[in-house]
């Protein structure tokens, strides 16, 4: 009975719905080539991706390559206006120009009509529809052996036989990296930007320092192709930069949808809320609370911040990454949510009444991962350093949110963040970050005292040293006075380094000397380690090379058993300068070069290297290599405003002959 009916729909079948382009499809050149690939091989594959990240116009494209390519036939069905899960199967009865006929059921007309053809079926945006889009794809795909379907969606359907491609936004340049304007226009995210900006203005061109602000722009939007869009529609009447620079408000800035376009497409939030409405009101609450994080995050951080258990939270954090609102931040451990996603959830969390709850347990979870910046500074064990350093951006805006509320835990949270940017070369940053919570009343006596170590300490290795030893010599007597050994024994190591870069050697090697006697009693590796190596150079400056060496081997082995990177850069660059006065120019340079093989995240560690692998080639006569390795220090102690050991740059000048130059004077007041 069927198949007479089959016939006479074969005979009137459309070929395609797709919609013709009507402006240029940007990028996604791999995705596409995957995609084709995919298609190739499996029958169902799903595009997930967050909102606007473009799974429509990818599904759309790669359909229109799959239609010229042994496919009878190529059916869209937008399901993006379709609310009631039960119009499902219509929908799709519509795209193929079927209707229904009173003696058989619309999906038995459809398979009719389908079963024997080579079908691609593009099921775009399912996540509303979930149940249905499953039953009715895993239907079809077994009644119709030839069929293949690609469906988009923010959640995966979830059958036998899915294959998952996952889309994140347009190539971005890297925060972290310089490039030339040539390289920034290749991304095809600003190259996205470009292309709708000449919709908008035909002649737009962009200036050289429209490339920077451009590429800034499309980094701040995590690379969308929806948000680049509308970003791009602005252009007639702002400059780039002040797109750029109103991307804070970016709700009340990307709105200029197109009419015909679906309410989801034509702004920004529109696009998010439709996400967030699909959310379980667990979930929604989760969402916004981890809005408070800038940047990546862990499960423990999750949990505290969720208020709410582990397992609880890691069912939550899956759920919401299986909705495509969470992505992976550089490992499998960590999440991130993307910028405008974060903003959107923020501006949920103030509606809700949230804020201070939210923000208290951030404050909560951070005061115990900076209280070892605190209580045992010279022995930050090195998963919270690593911790600190991922959570530099939260640590802001939790010091911002504890001043604002003259919060006691303001200093503690101040002294970690300034730790956290040291560590990554920002020094005048984290000098900055200690003298606005110093200024303020808030915070214990032993806070205070490790801000003020840590203030000293920053103020020294800028060339402040008057700065650096009063702050040191404040600190070190709330220390004696507190009776506290750990902060005693830190802010005697800062007092003898800042003395000894000033040229108070006798004073530094006493004051070290100390320190090395008190560390000993606390059974602290790591920082018997570094006060070693500290010890070990001011004996070497008073001209002991034989006892500074054994000083420094003993540091570097302590390093060495307890794999401490960083220390052991540091014993190394120790030993290296030893070696040198004692004009061991190979174990010098062995010393050297294995520091520059190291993964040391101190920003002087490097530099240091390489200045004294300088030394050794000026000393075996290889002036022009001296010469060159030198010039490639300089840009990277240029970068942070660290000034080098005084002692240590004498040694550097004199031996390339350069004593008349002092290259650091103009760094050493820095902010």
């Amino acid at each position: 009975m069927a198949q007479p009916a089959a016939d006479t729909r074969l005979s009137r079948r459309i070929v395609h719905n797709l919609p013709a382009e009507r402006d240029s499809f940007i990028g996604r050149q791999h995705e596409l080539n995957k995609l084709h690939r995919l298609l190739g091989r499996h029958r169902l594959l799903t595009v997930l991706g967050s909102a606007g990240a473009g799974k429509t116009r990818l599904a759309i494209a790669a359909a229109a390559r799959a239609e010229r390519e042994n496919t009878d036939r190529v059916l869209l069905v937008e399901l993006g206006s379709v609310t009631d899960e039960q119009l499902t199967v219509q929908t799709v009865a519509a795209a193929a120009g079927l209707t229904e006929h009173s003696d058989e059921p619309i999906l038995e007309t459809v398979i009719a009509t389908l079963r024997t053809m080579r079908v691609l079926v593009v099921l775009d945006n399912c996540e509303h529809l979930l149940e249905a889009c499953a039953k009715l794809t895993d239907t079809l795909l077994s009644r119709c052996p030839q069929m293949r379907v690609l469906a988009t969606s923010r959640e995966a359907l979830r059958i036998t036989g899915e294959v998952i491609l996952r889309l994140d936004g347009l190539s971005i340049p890297d925060n972290g990296r310089e490039l030339s304007q040539n390289a920034l226009r290749r991304f095809d995210s600003v190259r996205l930007f470009v292309d709708r900006a000449k919709e908008m203005i035909p002649d737009f061109r962009l200036t050289f320092e429209d490339v920077f602000a451009v590429a800034a722009l499309c980094t701040r939007l995590d690379g969308i192709p929806l948000a680049i869009e509308l970003a791009a529609r602005w252009v007639p009447v702002l400059s780039v930069s002040e797109i750029c620079e109103r991307l804070d408000s970016r709700f009340e800035l990307l709105v200029l949808g197109g009419r015909t376009n679906p309410s989801r497409q034509r702004s920004l939030r529109e696009a998010i809320d439709w996400s967030y409405q699909l959310l379980a009101p667990s979930e929604q609450r989760v969402l916004r609370r981890l809005s408070v994080f800038v940047g990546g995050f862990d499960l423990a951080a999750a949990t505290a911040v969720c208020a709410t258990d582990e397992d609880t939270t890691l069912d939550m954090i899956s759920r919401l990454q299986t909705k495509s609102l969470l992505t992976p931040a550089g490992s499998t451990t960590d999440f991130r949510l993307l910028e405008s996603i974060r903003l959107y959830a923020r501006q949920r969390l103030a509606e809700a009444g949230e804020e201070d709850s939210a923000f208290e347990a951030l404050t909560g979870w951070l005061a115990g991962l900076a209280e070892a910046f605190v209580s045992t500074p010279l022995s930050v064990p090195r998963n919270i350093r690593v911790q600190a350093a991922e959570q530099t951006s939260s640590l802001r805006v939790a010091c911002d949110w504890t001043s604002a509320h003259h919060d006691s835990r303001h200093v503690l949270l101040a002294t970690a963040l300034s730790v956290a940017d040291a560590n990554q070369g920002f020094l005048a940053d984290a000098r900055k970050v200690l003298r606005d919570a110093l200024d303020q009343t808030d915070g214990s006596l032993r806070d205070r005292c490790a801000a003020t170590d840590r203030a000293g300490w920053l103020a020294g290795f800028q060339g402040d040293f008057d700065e650096g030893i009063t702050a040191a010599a404040e600190a070190l007597d709330i220390a004696r006075r507190l009776n506290d050994p750990n902060l005693v024994v830190n802010c005697l190591q800062t007092l003898g380094c800042v003395q000894q870069m000033a040229g108070y050697l006798d004073l530094a090697l006493r004051n070290r000397t100390e320190c090395v006697r008190l560390v000993r009693e606390l059974d602290q590796p790591i920082a018997t380690a570094t006060c070693l190596a500290h010890l070990a150079w001011s004996v070497s400056l008073m001209g002991d090379q034989d006892q500074a060496m054994r000083l420094a081997e003993e540091s570097l082995a302590i390093c060495r058993d307890r794999k401490a990177v960083s220390r052991a850069a540091e014993a190394l660059n120790v030993i290296g300068g030893i070696a040198i006065a004692q004009n061991a120019l190979d174990r010098a340079e062995n010393a050297f070069r294995e520091v520059l093989h190291t993964d040391a995240k101190y920003p002087h560690n490097l530099p240091t290297a390489i200045e004294g692998l300088a030394i050794v080639a000026a000393r075996r006569g290889q002036r022009e290599r001296a010469l060159r390795l030198y010039e490639e220090a300089q840009p990277m102690r240029r970068a942070t405003g660290l000034v080098g050991d005084p002692y240590w740059q004498r040694k550097v000048t004199d031996a390339l002959g350069l004593a008349d130059q002092t290259p650091y004077t103009s760094y050493s007041n820095s902010e």
